[in-house]
Order: structure tokens, then C-alpha cells, then sequence
């Protein structure tokens, strides 16, 4: 088990928060971006995230998940950690090669955990988690670095799916 020290956390928020404005996706603006390149991009990093990362999935886990681009590196450092299974979703299906929206392992009946860098309102991970479903997977829930605390709980909750962060923000969207 590992277990991340105070100056483990303040070393991985100090190298992966930079100041704004960032604007969201949805339109709202951050002060603050958790920028996770910063910590995929270093090996010694990603090492001790994927750890740390591995120690919140749940008793049961068979296979971990997570959709690009932020989360590729992130569940590629779990499985070599665990020795699970990894497959990686994409935004859309392909419209060559294989056509597969999911890609890597065969998740078909395997009690799945998603992976992502940073959980806001949770929409992201509830659509991964209904396209992992349509490839037969059993979401089993998500494990995240960072929780901006911004109502992604509450919505995986709603549909029956519990969310583990390292960090908790309260995330200064305005």
C-alpha cells in the first residue's frame, strides 16, 4: 500500500497547478488548471500517482479504463502497477481500422474501474461509464487524482457509482 506523505501531495499539486484564467469546456473559467501533463510527463511522478491511484481502486477490481487523452497515461502506469487489464475509450468511434470507440482489453463481464485525471460535474465519467457498459463491462466506479468537488460524487452516486480522488479542490470555477 502506499501511502502519500504531506510533502508527497504538495510536491504533485505544486507541479501540476498553474494560475489562469482557464477556460472549461462548458464555458465556465478556472483561476487555477490542474494541468496533469505535469505529472504523466515524469516518470518518477506517473510512478508514484499510479501507486497511489491503484491503492483507491475497490476489492474486486478486474480490468481498469479511461478515456483520452489526459487519462491514457494514467491507466497504462495502473495496469503495469497491478497487472490489470487496460483499455482506453475513445471520444467517437474510429472511422477506420477497427471502428472500436474502446480500445485494448476484452472488458466483456470484468468488474471495471475508470480512471481520469480530474473529476468536475461528472458528466465525462458517466458517459465512459455508459460506453464501457455497451462493450459488456461492469463499471464498478471511478478513481480520479483531483476532485474539484463540483457535484461529480453526487451525479457516479446517483447512478449507483462511487468516486475516489487523491485530492480534493473546491475547484474556483466562476
Amino acid at each position: 500500500m502506499t501511502v502519500l506523505t504531506n510533502t508527497v501531495l504538495a510536491e504533485l499539486i505544486t507541479s501540476a497547478y498553474r494560475t489562469g484564467p482557464y477556460e472549461l469546456p462548458g464555458g465556465g473559467i478556472l483561476d487555477e488548471y490542474f494541468d496533469p501533463y505535469q505529472l504523466t510527463g515524469d516518470p518518477h511522478r506517473l510512478r508514484t500517482v499510479a501507486a497511489a491511484l491503484a491503492d483507491l481502486l475497490p476489492a474486486g477490481t478486474e480490468a481498469v479504463a479511461g478515456p483520452a487523452l489526459a487519462a491514457v497515461p494514467l491507466v497504462a502506469a495502473v495496469a503495469l502497477h497491478t497487472g490489470l487489464p487496460a483499455a482506453y475509450l475513445r471520444p467517437a468511434s474510429k472511422h477506420h481500422g477497427t471502428h472500436r470507440q474502446t480500445e485494448g482489453a476484452d472488458l466483456n463481464g470484468r468488474r471495471t474501474v475508470l480512471l481520469d485525471d480530474t473529476a468536475r460535474t461528472g458528466a465525462n465519467l458517466l458517459l465512459a461509464a455508459s460506453t464501457l457498459r455497451e462493450t459488456g463491462a461492469v463499471v464498478a466506479g471511478a478513481v480520479c487524482i483531483l476532485d474539484r468537488d463540483a457535484g461529480a460524487a453526487a451525479l457516479l452516486a446517483d447512478h449507483g457509482l462511487s468516486l475516489a480522488a487523491l485530492l480534493h479542490d473546491p475547484g474556483r470555477a466562476r
